[in-house]
């Protein structure tokens, strides 16, 4: 299985990374997208993909980092320096964050558009998005760049029934994590029951929301994303193997990836 969404460059998975990835194996998880979350951060990544043959990684500045990346410049020489290097499979993560009020949703949304103006340059990269609690601006952000829905793969989703519609009508993809195992998100789980199979991604957002049965295990570990499949399937009344193997199939689309 593929865990399409982790931060194996997080110190808790980092400093015992051989082990996260032997148990990973064990569980059948044999490859996954280590996520750049801002320029030093993507660049490590990338360097563990160039180690490790199951790992890939992204390019990107998250939402919550963008103060951190205040020069342009400096933000458009990475994506353009790792953009085309081979196991670089996609931009971001990128996008907009209302939950906290640090960074201002100004500083946000300029990174945000740094990246999209960058976007037209890697037209064969996927764009993965971080949305929390800002839907409808930010998807009015991805219309007015014109870049296709369909290179869009909204991550970590955590809203409503309702927002899952305006993400598909618009054509991108929804990943979904641990988040649609807890009992306190049900909005999550019925969105996840409208969301066509074959627009559906599976990961763990590791180190963080590991799934039920394990959600007070920390930290959360790529090993745990069959977990998150197992509750989708059968939510959705589908056979697990069937299940995870849509998914996958998905995830070597949308990203590229070699088929195993």
């Amino acid at each position: 299985m593929i865990d399409t969404h982790c931060h194996l460059t997080y110190e808790p998975l980092l400093d015992q990374l051989d082990a996260v990835l032997r148990r990973a194996a064990g569980m059948g998880v044999d490859r996954m997208i280590s996520v750049g979350t801002s320029p030093a951060d993507a660049r490590l990544a990338a360097e563990l993909a160039e180690k490790y043959p199951h790992v890939y990684a992204t390019a990107g500045v998250h939402p919550l980092h963008a103060d951190e990346s205040p020069d342009r410049a400096a933000v458009e020489a990475c994506v353009r320096e790792l953009g085309g290097e081979k196991k670089i499979i996609a931009l971001g993560e990128m996008g907009l964050d209302k939950h906290y009020t640090e960074p201002p949703i100004e500083i946000q949304r300029r990174a945000l558009d740094w990246q999209l103006a960058l976007a037209g340059e890697f037209p064969d990269l996927p764009i993965v998005i971080h949305n929390r609690k800002a839907t409808d601006e930010i998807l009015g952000v991805l219309r007015a760049s014109n870049l296709p829905g369909e290179r869009f793969v909204f991550h970590c989703f955590t809203g409503t029934p309702a927002e899952a519609e305006a993400i598909l009508a618009f054509g991108a993809a929804i990943g979904f994590t641990g988040i649609v195992t807890f009992k306190n998100a049900p909005e999550v789980a019925e969105a996840a029951k409208i969301v066509p199979l074959d627009r559906m991604l599976c990961e763990t957002d590791s180190p963080y929301l590991t799934p039920e049965p394990h959600r007070k295990v920390r930290p959360n570990e790529p090993c745990y994303v069959p977990f998150v499949a197992k509750f989708l399937a059968g939510l959705r009344g589908i056979d697990q193997a069937q299940f995870i193997a849509a998914v996958d199939a998905n995830a070597q689309r949308i990203f590229r990836l070699p088929t195993r």
